[in-house]
């Protein structure tokens, strides 16, 4: 299901608020602040305009349109603030979010002579704590000098000073120029539709369904890639490149997704898979760690291990990081990911899964094998599955394809996990070793098949029958990457030669899984 970010188009909701629910506080006979009933004669926007104070604040409501959202039957708490409001070099659109939507919160919020300690949800989502300490309450770091002033449609409090917006790790993306490369790209994948359900319906015009107040639902699939940095219940440590730091990282991330000439898509797919690969690290949920300083896990799962002399090279702690609403950055002129940690990832194929290999029918039969629980190497296989493969009769070679997805145009150390012989379904062939011969098909730069021989010393060839064995079969530079694609274009081809002469070499197969692990250049 997707996670969906519900925001209020402000122009819209200055038209058309919002009908709410109930308030959150003790609001009995319709008006009742500690315990006193008092009977309103104002709205909340007459009441603002009616202190000298608060002239500020309410040109600035005026100016931008909430003297109508004040002036309305919906109900509201103000936290005003006196003194002049400075919007100096802010857009209209910074200073709904950022000045009067954060000293605006729908429903009723008093202060009470119980003890008061909670976070207030504002009109731009932001939580602004509400705390009462000995006789004095406090709005962020502002303290109200006047409370509980009752209006027709909510409550005003009167504080000392503005409380300033405190940014969200997402939101930090966009404060800066020089965070411009990272902001754009992120930003990009903002998609915005109608919530219908949410929405009030208005008249249906000219055979169209109007709205009185439209709820707009935005939707980033980078929130479920690298986590919801704008959601302000989460805590993450994000990792913020300069644009210095994007452009090095681009240069040395964009080889690896070359792609052959003959792919249409080829510069927009090193383009995206580039940029998608400088992001994937960036990001460290707060409820993802252990000892921090043994390792740091991203949201994407990878491992970095003391990361205070790698990738938070010049820090010993996640406080020195700038606090942001829901965790914190640190803003970095280099990305110190090694690729083996990030990026140029291990590839794994597992022997069991159906799409993963092909054998040869005229040769070879295959089955998929489940270890009993009992089993000593139970832990040691995942899933405790493994791919048997039989041959058809006394001569045959055995011969599987492995379809390997994902590869970069980078370097691998080429492995296949065999099982002991002990597990074979025939005993009768006794504990012998497989010896193999293994080849690899690829693309070249021009988008053509092609097939190399691994080779190895010649030793390494042959399986130990009594354990399992990871074999090194070879190690091989692709030329071009194949990433994203569907149908697997490289293929490893396993097969157990015996001659016909031989009784010394089992034509039977039993393999784990193929792993292709990142050289590290």
């Amino acid at each position: 299901m997707r996670y969906i970010e519900y925001v209020k188009r402000i122009g819209l909701l200055l038209m058309f608020p919002l009908a709410l629910g109930s308030c959150t506080d003790v609001w009995n006979g319709h008006y009742d602040v500690d315990n006193q009933q008092q009977i309103a004669d104002k709205t909340l926007w007459e009441e603002i305009k009616s202190h000298p104070e608060l002239q500020g604040f309410a040109d600035c409501l005026k100016q931008y349109g909430y003297d109508k959202v004040l002036d309305g039957d919906q109900m509201y708490t103000v936290f005003a603030p006196q003194g002049t409001i400075d919007v100096a070099g802010l857009s209209d659109e910074k200073v709904k979010k950022e000045v009067l939507g954060n000293h605006i919160a729908r429903f009723v919020h008093s202060a009470n002579n119980a003890t008061v300690d909670k976070d207030v949800q504002m009109l731009n989502e932001k939580l602004v704590t509400f705390t009462k300490m000995g006789d004095a309450y406090t709005f962020g770091d502002a303290t109200l000098t006047a409370s509980n002033i009752i209006a027709k449609n909510g409550v005003l409090h009167i504080i000392s000073s503005h409380v300033p917006f405190f940014y969200n790790v997402w939101e930090y993306l966009t404060i800066d120029d020089e965070f411009s490369n990272i902001c754009k790209f992120m930003y990009s994948f903002d998609e915005e539709e109608l919530d219908e359900e949410s929405s009030v319906k208005g008249p249906i015009v000219n055979g169209l369904q109007t709205y009185v107040d439209s709820v707009v639902v935005t939707y980033n699939m980078l929130h479920y890639l690298v986590g919801k940095l704008n959601n302000e219940d989460s805590t993450y440590t994000m990792l913020l490149p300069t644009n210095k730091a994007w452009d090095e990282a681009y240069e040395r991330i964009a080889p690896y997704y070359t792609f052959h000439n003959k792919n249409e898509y080829r510069d927009s797919l090193q383009e995206r898979y580039t940029k998608l690969g400088i992001i994937n690290d960036l990001v460290f949920s707060h409820t993802m760690q252990g000892n921090v300083q043994d390792s740091l896990v991203s949201t994407t799962g990878n491992v970095f291990y003391t990361p205070f002399d790698y990738i938070l090279k010049g820090y010993n702690s996640l406080d020195e990081g700038l606090a942001c609403s829901n965790g914190n950055v640190f803003v970095v002129d280099e990305l110190y990911h090694h690729p083996w940690d990030s990026w140029h990832n291990r590839l794994k194929v597992e022997g069991e899964r159906v799409n993963g290999h092909t054998v040869k029918e005229t040769t070879s039969i295959e089955y998929r094998r489940n270890l009993q629980y009992s089993d000593s190497l139970y832990t040691k296989v995942s899933g405790g599955q493994y791919l048997e493969i039989v041959p058809k009769n006394s001569n045959s070679v055995t011969e599987v394809d492995f379809n390997i997805w994902n590869t970069l145009a980078a370097t691998y150390d080429v492995k296949v996990v065999f099982l002991p012989q002990r597990l074979a379904t025939d005993r009768s062939i006794g504990i012998k070793p497989n010896h193999l011969a293994v080849s690899l098909s690829y693309l070249d730069e021009q988008g053509r098949t092609k097939k190399t021989n691994l080779t190895v010393a010649k030793d390494s060839l042959l399986v130990d029958p009594t354990r399992i064995d990871t074999v090194h079969v070879g190690t091989f530079t692709f030329p071009v990457a194949t990433y994203g694609e569907e149908k697997s274009s490289t293929k490893l081809n396993v097969k157990s030669v015996v001659s016909s002469k031989d009784k010394t070499k089992s034509r039977t197969m039993l393999i784990d899984c193929v792993i292709f692990e990142p050289v590290k250049e």
